[in-house]
């Protein structure tokens, strides 16, 4: 375990935004009875968006193997692109000869898509293919044109907002984790004058607290031998809470401050309190296995050939802890390896990899969890895809290279959604081509349709649909076909 206590030394040093690391330390949680409002099963909706974009190509398509083979299986599910079955996905050999090796489990025997519905043609049908645009579609069930910028703002309310405000909830009933936090963290409330940061959720940077960096800056040390001392961690009593909390400055200057400058503004006292006690557990662990265990199974295999994380495998594993701690209504992720495909093909298909096997993880935690199991929907969607056409970057021997997104070609515009929960219907792979509704002209469902679904099982269909129509958008529709 030694390297993988210290591989933040090799990676995590020079990496930007730990947006939430202050947000650590004080008394017990009490888990508020779940939401539901929606006359369904569904109590919990999870979303996980996978930011960066991801092409039907290579998911559904299988063109360069079986990338996603716990979600999808290994025969292609959508035609034009690769014949099946599908093997293991195509790296090219010099990638291979260099490249760190993935750690994962054995996929599943039977994929994931046959427990729920996967929608095939989902269609992002408007507004840029870019980050903030498409996560924020996600998060709001609305297209828009939100800039990318961390301190832009969505003109709708986001569905966390809608949810603490219609619920009445704290604000530890909704949660959102993300990478890169100055960024995505613009998303967690909107510009709407009937919400705003009161109505915030819980937020949580994972890739960026999760790190033996917060107790070295807790401790004040100056310089550290990593060869002959050991990693210092917070103890766990009031004067380090109260040192600890005081970094919230330092630690969250990259990312847009909220109405107030004290910790939590959006959170009442004792809610802040649970937060902070929640990751105290984490900075107190002298092992560093309570950041990222090696019996996750999920990630790189480090040079002592112990386990190293990647981002979104740090994502889903916290947003585990999360779920079992707090138990909240609605909690959303944002997934971001793939986004390595700008300039790294090879990189790009190893991140689905990832991708998969993590969200098959988090899906066998609900199952596995006599809390979650039967109230929770699970909706796995991209946030775009990515261009038709290689940009040239880093050529591999056979014969790929980068790929953007934002010029909005049917690459970036074609996708899908998988749903699984109480609701959904099992064993349906459905392709829909004559949905009907003013202003939509691709015939298919489409993203907003996926938001709109999982926030009418929660009780907020209704609401949703209301505030758009009257910020002149176009509501999405209730995906009837995958309702049990």
């Amino acid at each position: 375990m030694s390297q993988n206590r210290r591989s933040f030394l090799r990676t995590g040093l020079a990496a930007a935004g730990f947006a939430a690391a202050s947000r650590a330390l004080s008394p017990l949680v009490k888990v508020k009875p779940a939401w539901g409002g929606g006359g369904m099963a569904t109590r919990r909706v999870v979303v996980v968006g996978i930011g960066g974009g991801l092409r039907l190509r290579e998911s559904l398509g299988m063109a360069e193997g079986a990338t996603m083979p716990n979600l999808f299986g290994a025969s292609p599910l959508v035609s034009g692109f690769g014949s099946g079955p599908a093997g293991a996905p195509r790296i090219a050999p010099e990638y291979a000869a260099m490249a760190r090796p993935l750690i994962l489990p054995t996929p599943r025997a039977t994929p994931l898509h046959t427990l729920g519905t996967l929608v095939t043609n989902l269609r992002y049908a408007d507004g840029p293919a870019g980050h903030l645009q498409g996560h924020g579609c996600l998060l709001s069930g609305a297209y828009n044109m939100i800039e990318n910028r961390a301190d832009a703002k969505l003109t709708t309310p986001t569905i966390f907002e809608i949810h603490r405000k219609g619920a009445n909830a704290p604000a530890t009933d909704a949660w959102y984790l993300s990478n890169p936090g100055g960024f995505y963290r613009a998303l967690l409330t909107s510009g709407h004058p009937l919400y705003g940061p009161r109505y915030a959720p819980t937020y949580l940077q994972p890739p960026g607290v999760m790190s033996p960096l917060v107790p070295i800056v807790a401790s004040g040390k100056r310089t550290l031998d990593v060869g002959t001392q050991a990693l210092p961690t917070i103890p766990r009593d009031a004067a380090q809470d109260a040192a600890v909390a005081r970094l919230t400055a330092v630690v969250d200057a990259n990312t847009p401050s909220w109405d107030r400058d004290d910790l939590f503004p959006h959170a009442a006292v004792d809610e802040a309190g649970q937060v902070q006690d929640h990751l105290a557990g984490f900075f107190a662990d002298s092992s560093y296995q309570s950041y990222f265990p090696d019996n996750f199974g999920i990630g790189m295999r480090a040079e002592d050939n112990s386990l190293d994380s990647t981002p979104d495998a740090l994502t889903v594993f916290h947003a585990e802890r999360v779920l079992d701690t707090f138990q909240p209504a609605l909690l959303a992720m944002t997934l971001l390896d793939v986004d390595t495909c700008h300039q790294d093909f090879n990189g790009y298909l190893r991140a689905q990899q990832i991708a998969d096997a993590a969200v098959n993880h988090l899906w066998n935690f609900i199952q596995n969890h006599p809390s979650l199991r039967d109230e929770t929907t699970l909706i796995v969607m991209p946030e775009h895809g990515r261009h038709l056409f290689f940009n040239g970057q880093n050529p591999d021997s056979l014969g790929r290279s980068g790929i953007d997104h934002g010029q909005g070609d049917d690459g970036d515009r074609n996708t899908w959604v998988l749903m699984l929960g109480p609701d959904i219907r099992a064993n349906q792979v459905i392709a829909p081509t004559s949905i009907t509704q003013t202003g939509r002209t691709s015939g298919r469902y489409e993203t907003i349709d996926a938001i709109m679904t999982g926030m009418t099982l929660l009780g907020h269909g209704q609401r949703l649909g209301d505030d758009l129509t009257a910020a002149s958008k176009r509501p999405g529709l209730v995906v009837q076909e995958v309702l049990a």
